[in-house]
Parts: C-alpha cells; sequence; structure tokens
C-alpha cells in the first residue's frame, strides 16, 4: 500500500511574505524609517553589503561594475543578492550614460534606511515614551503574560474547555482562514496542519499566525501598510518600557487590542 504523504506547514521568513505584496504596497512601506531598517536587517549579508555601499550613491552604477565588487568565485551568492534586492523593489534598473543597464537603490527606501541609521526626518518611534509608571510589570510578569495568552490560543485548538470563553472570535476567524482548525457541525476542530502549528516553536507559531491575521487585515476595516509598519515599530521598543497611545487613532487601537489578546503587547487598566 502506498503512504500517504502530507504537505509539511511552511512558516515564511519576513523577506518570503515581503516579496508577495505589490511594488506600490511595499512603496508605502518604505515610507517609513522603521519598516526600512526592519527589512535592511533581515537580508542576506551581500545584500546589504550592498545596500550600504549605494546608500549615498544617487544615480545609477553600472551592473557590471557592482558585480565586479566580488571574485568569480562568489558570482552565485552575488546573483542571490541582487535576487533577494530586486524581489523586494530596493534595486530599480535604469540605463546608465552609453546604454549599459544600471541598478539604483529605491529612493524612498534610501531616504528612509538613512533616516533610521543615521538620524534625521521626523521622530519615527511609535509612541512617545511615558514616566516610570507606579503600576509597572516587570519583565518576568511580562513574559508569563504573554505566554498565558497564548497558551490559551493553543489550548483553545486542542479542545480544552478551561479554553472556550479566553479566545475571541477574531482569533478564530483567523484559525479558520489558516486552515488550522475547520468547521465541522458547529465545532471548531483542529486540522492536520494545526497539529504541525502546534509541534512549532513558540516564535514561529506568532509569526505564523500574525501572517495569516494580515491576510484578512482589510476585512477588519484596517489598513495593512498602517497594520505592519505599527509591527516593525514595536520590534525597536524596549521590553518593559511604558510607552503612550494617546496619538493612536481608532484603527490602530483596534489592531493594538487584537495584539494584546494574543499576548504581544501588555496593557493594563488605569488606575486612579
Amino acid at each position: 500500500m502506498a503512504g500517504i504523504k502530507t504537505q509539511a506547514l511552511k512558516c515564511k521568513d519576513l523577506h518570503d511574505y515581503l516579496k508577495t505584496l505589490s511594488a506600490a504596497t511595499l512603496e508605502k512601506l518604505y515610507n517609513h524609517p522603521a519598516t526600512c531598517l526592519a527589512v535592511f536587517r533581515e537580508l542576506p549579508t551581500l545584500a546589504k553589503h550592498y545596500i550600504t555601499r549605494l546608500l549615498f550613491v544617487e544615480q545609477p552604477v553600472p551592473q557590471a561594475v557592482i558585480g565586479s565588487w566580488l571574485g568569480q568565485q562568489f558570482v552565485k551568492e552575488h546573483l542571490e543578492a541582487v535576487e533577494s534586492l530586486c524581489e523586494l523593489h530596493l534595486y530599480k534598473e535604469y540605463p546608465v550614460p552609453g546604454g549599459l543597464p544600471g541598478w539604483a537603490l529605491n529612493a524612498t527606501f534610501r531616504k528612509n534606511l538613512k533616516n533610521a541609521l543615521l538620524g534625521g526626518g521626523k521622530p519615527w518611534a511609535v509612541c512617545a515614551n511615558l514616566e516610570k509608571d507606579k503600576h509597572a510589570r516587570d519583565i518576568k510578569f511580562l513574559d508569563s503574560y504573554a505566554m498565558e495568552r497564548w497558551e490559551a490560543l493553543l489550548h483553545f485548538m486542542v479542545g480544552s474547555k478551561q479554553a472556550e470563553n479566553t479566545v475571541s472570535n477574531d482569533a478564530i476567524k483567523v484559525l479558520l482562514h489558516s486552515g488550522l482548525m475547520r468547521k465541522e457541525n458547529d465545532l471548531n476542530i483542529i486540522t492536520t496542519e494545526g497539529f504541525q502549528f502546534l509541534l512549532m516553536t513558540t516564535a514561529s507559531q506568532v509569526w505564523h499566525f500574525m501572517l495569516q491575521y494580515l491576510d484578512t487585515i482589510e476585512e477588519r476595516g484596517l489598513n495593512l501598510v498602517d497594520c505592519l509598519t505599527f509591527l516593525f515599530q514595536l520590534s525597536f521598543l524596549t521590553l518593559g518600557k511604558d510607552y503612550s497611545t494617546g496619538e493612536m487613532n481608532e484603527s490602530m487601537l483596534m489592531f493594538l487590542q487584537h495584539l494584546r489578546e494574543l499576548g504581544i503587547v501588555y496593557q493594563r487598566k488605569v488606575v486612579f
């Protein structure tokens, strides 16, 4: 009897996810320094090297010149770096004098990466710092809170009764949309992919779930670029430090509540 093979659940990395977005969406994302810095730090080493060398060059550079920066023994690495930069629309092809093909760094990306690395421009922190809160939670508490919230979702997936009323309809919609669970006689049942999901590391689980959530973001009336930018901003904040939400609009406050449910952020009730 032939064995039945099941396809392993794959978790995209940041590069794999971003290259599925349109050039127009990426251009909007690159309008924010936090996004540019997050993208830069996830690039292959050689791609980072090329960006660093082109960061202050505003005219196209012949492709042959860029290719000559490395020896022939690194042709494969060079092609991989160029491919990654093209997939993310960081390289734009322009002719140079003489009609030769050239590469120029995406102008929006270059400008905002320079702001992120060197300073300048408008402040790009997600929100203002607050004075020390007398009710502040320490990092041990925050870690425990994050795991408690995330494990509630995992317990719900395996049908634990104690988790029935701790998972929102929004989270359940994501589980169904992603194929990690399915509807069966009005019950939510874990799927094969769901069991594979449970075997992932916690970091991979959270990232995979967030990608599925982002895939449904517009159905919730939220803006994908705004939510992605907010996530990139969060990645540069300091764990355990207090930040204000006073300047956040209604949509981003809704997004914040979804992140809070998953344990990605902690927001305490105000105590007077």
